[in-house]
């Protein structure tokens, strides 16, 4: 079976603003490009007009919640059972821990076979040892991640699959080069010369934001023309829009909300900066910045330091280190030809391993080790 000939049901929780909703997006419709069928079932979301738009069909349950068990998805179990099997999917990907959950129970039920993806890292709490509910593969963003699966859940090796994230860099680049920056400065109040540091991400403490609002505090303090635009949406909004208050960085620091598309954002960058505290996947922000040629800068963790190497492909920094951040920052500043070789480095590798086209490549493999076989998990 061709891949072209699959159709795939993803299951996310929610279609907001964040990496699964992109990866969604990404796979989907490249997978619709090859002739395939991809549909989502979700509780709807932000971004649900973008994925229409790309031509996935969408379907909408209220199963938004973190509780694995939450009557929500009793509720939910018929009518997702009756959508399988009216649309005869051949497998479903599930993107969350409810949606697992959820998909495990439809397969036992449908006997249609599902796949998760583990996005990143996740703690072993008492649900996740009761009631695994990983599929029949498990599909692992980078190889410290399914090394994680195999001895923190006792994922079997055997049922764990390494797919890097990809994107469509192609397009990425097109969208990239179709803008306006100067427009886009003038928009933000960004004066023509000022460089732009640019992060995108969750508004969480394990994403390190407040050490890069201290880094530019450090840098405007020394007479740096520098402008801190951050975007994304959560918790730590308004604790850091306090934080800009208190150091006095209003006018040269910046929260947006997120964002479907970033490439207007991207095209003004001059150094994307993910100063995370805790051990990451690899996120599909960076690898954006590295695909429109932005010199990264990022924390030396795991496993984003098994993938940027220091001075070739970005910079590493170690966490929670304003003062380091900050030095790194004006390294790029005062030595543009080195950064720029560098940022070369970083898009060539990311054509290399991380387009759009390898991941769906790789994902065919997966669905194909499923498709037809006793695997409901």
């Amino acid at each position: 079976m061709t891949y072209g000939n699959y159709k795939v049901l993803h299951l996310t929780t929610h279609l907001n603003a964040g990496g699964v909703t992109r990866y969604i997006s990404e796979v989907g419709s490249e997978m619709i490009k090859r002739g395939g069928e991809a549909a989502v079932l979700s509780s709807g979301g932000d971004w649900q007009n973008l994925l229409e738009e790309k031509g996935l069909r969408l379907f909408r349950f209220p199963i938004r919640t973190k509780n694995e068990f939450h009557p929500k998805l009793l509720w939910a179990l018929a009518g997702t059972v009756r959508l399988v099997r009216r649309e005869k999917f051949d497998l479903m990907h599930a993107h969350t821990r409810v949606t697992q959950v959820l998909a495990s129970w439809v397969s036992w039920l449908t006997k249609i076979p599902f796949v998760s993806t583990a996005h990143g890292y996740y703690k072993p709490r008492f649900g996740r040892r009761l009631f695994g509910a990983w599929g029949a593969r498990v599909i692992a963003v980078s190889p410290l991640v399914a090394e994680e699966l195999e001895k923190s859940h006792k994922v079997p090796k055997s049922r764990i699959r390494v797919v890097y994230n990809g994107i469509d860099i192609e397009g990425h680049r097109r969208r990239i080069l179709e803008k306006n920056p100067s427009a886009v400065r003038r928009d933000l109040g960004i004066g023509e010369r000022t460089f732009v540091i640019g992060s995108v991400s969750r508004l969480v403490r394990d994403k390190g934001h407040e050490d890069l609002v201290e880094a530019a505090a450090r840098l405007l303090r020394k007479k740096s023309d520098v402008f801190l635009l951050m975007i994304g949406d959560g918790r730590e909004k308004e604790r850091l829009e306090k934080k800009i208050r208190k150091l006095k960085l209003e006018g040269r620091a910046r929260l947006l909300p997120s964002q479907t598309d970033i490439t207007g954002f991207l095209s003004i960058m001059d150094v994307f900066v993910h100063p995370a505290v805790f051990r990451e996947g690899f996120g599909l922000a960076m690898l954006e910045a590295m695909a429109a040629k932005i010199p990264v800068i990022a924390s030396n963790i795991w496993a984003i330091n098994s993938i940027i190497r220091h001075g070739v492909n970005g910079f590493l920094v170690e966490p929670k280190k304003p003062a380091e951040l900050a030095e790194a920052i004006r390294f790029v500043m005062e030595h543009p030809e080195n950064a720029g070789a560098v940022a070369q480095n970083a898009y060539q590798m990311a054509c290399r391993l991380y387009s759009v086209e390898r991941m769906a490549d790789e994902l065919e493999t997966v669905y194909g080790e499923v498709v037809g076989a006793d695997l409901c998990v």
